[in-house]
């Protein structure tokens, strides 16, 4: 796949070229994944068993089916404290191990476009030597997202109270929810011109990468939000659809095993996306870096 890496896409092109990399090495990207995350998970795994969680199937197996759904749909909504610091803690591993993941998967987008074949340990391995500027790149994004949520919260909060109040609910309400959908909209815009930083600090050699992201989704931040929306519903569509069967588990270990891993096809079909975008916009800049080495030719002749 080499015809198309000179050339700008188009929004349908972009998810066209995102599917057909997944589709032709699916087993490479779903290998650089498990041998990232499939440790953290395993880790999961052997603690959950260890404070007591069943290992196979959660619940009762004299219940009817109807009363196994509720009783496994209730066991995976209410967790114990020591699960929900188990949480907190496979959340922190899986942020560490993120620059990883999306190096290495962005590694393996290139190489793919370009006609190469791909090596799961090849792609990690260019992915490491960065991962010190990946992972301060990665950790100030997440405190600027963070804030940038919290402040969004709040606003939304403060506008909401004094609305609610008002003899008129309903006006009230769609106020609100006007003023929500308005902020969303601004928050997104504004992720989206810094959310390329991972390949801008990979390939570009520059950290955090906030500044070269910022540069190469100009004129296309309207783009890369829809992308980023329609590649967040797939995934989840996704990960819905595989996980619906596992309710029949409970909140076993089992349970947890196999959503993790399923979560791992989910987000291969984002960062692949996430990747193409960047490789587009790479293409794009140059073509613009071009135009304007021309210009000041054409303006220096003239002179």
């Amino acid at each position: 796949m080499n015809e198309n890496i000179t050339k700008p896409l188009g929004f349908g092109e972009i998810l066209d070229q995102t599917f057909r990399i997944i589709k032709s090495n699916f087993k490479s990207l779903f290998m650089i994944t498990f041998l990232v995350m499939v440790p953290i998970f395993a880790l999961q795994a052997f603690i959950l068993s260890l404070i007591g969680r069943d290992l196979i199937v959660s619940g009762d197996s004299g219940q009817n089916l109807i009363d196994q759904l509720l009783t496994s749909a209730e066991s995976v909504t209410s967790t114990s404290f020591q699960e929900d610091l188990l949480t907190g803690f496979v959340n922190i591993l899986i942020l560490f191990a993120t620059p990883v993941l999306a190096g290495a998967i962005t590694w393996a987008v290139k190489y793919a476009r370009e006609g190469n074949n791909l090596i799961a340990i090849k792609m990690i391995r260019k992915a490491l030597p960065r991962y010190w500027p990946l992972l301060g790149s990665t950790l100030l994004f997440s405190l600027i997202l963070f804030g940038l949520l919290l402040l969004s919260f709040m606003a939304i909060a403060l506008i909401s109270v004094p609305l609610m109040m008002m003899d008129m609910p309903i006006i009230g309400f769609g106020i609100i929810m006007l003023f929500s959908l308005g902020v969303f909209i601004g928050v997104g815009l504004l992720i989206i011109r810094w959310s390329l930083y991972i390949p801008a600090v990979l390939f570009d050699k520059v950290a955090p990468g906030l500044g070269k992201s910022w540069q190469l989704t100009k004129k296309q931040t309207w783009k890369f939000f829809g992308l980023m929306i329609v590649l967040l519903i797939i995934s989840t569509i996704i990960s819905s659809i595989l996980q619906l069967p596992l309710f029949f588990l409970g909140n076993s270990v089992l349970f947890h095993l196999l959503t993790n891993i399923i979560s791992l096809i989910s987000s291969i079909v984002f960062t692949v996306g996430y990747a193409v975008m960047y490789l587009d916009a790479s293409v794009r800049q140059e073509g613009t870096d071009l135009k304007e080495m021309i210009k000041e030719y054409e303006v220096t002749e003239e002179s």
